[in-house]
């Protein structure tokens, strides 16, 4: 269990890191999942994290179970980023943000 929960932990710290990229990475969905992947594969490098050692599981050699933990992280990273997007447009139709962005602009209805 403790494995799992550094999964899911680097995964959500790669969410955070990536998000300075941000501006970079909306060119194309497939350069957050580019992104995620790399930068998994070295925070799992960095860490010396085998996730598979950790569960038992025969790995060929040491350094592919370093690298396969790093494309888990960044999938568990990618589901971080879609269930967090979810929560975010949660929160922009319970605010809706069109009515504060007319009021804090003085904007009058078109219709």
């Amino acid at each position: 269990m403790p494995a799992f929960g550094m999964l899911v932990v680097l995964g959500l710290g790669i969410v955070a890191v990536s998000a300075i990229a941000a501006r970079w990475l909306t060119l194309a969905r497939e350069l957050w999942a580019a992104a995620f992947v790399v930068l998994g594969i070295a925070v799992a490098w960095i860490v010396n994290f085998d996730l598979f050692a950790e569960w038992g599981l025969a790995v060929r050699s040491p350094a592919l179970g370093i690298v396969f933990t790093g494309v888990a992280v960044a999938g568990a990273a990618y589901f971080w980023r879609e269930i967090l997007l979810y929560f975010e447009g949660l929160s922009r139709k319970h605010a809706d943000e069109a009515q504060t962005i007319e009021r804090t602009h003085h904007l009058r209805r078109a219709a």
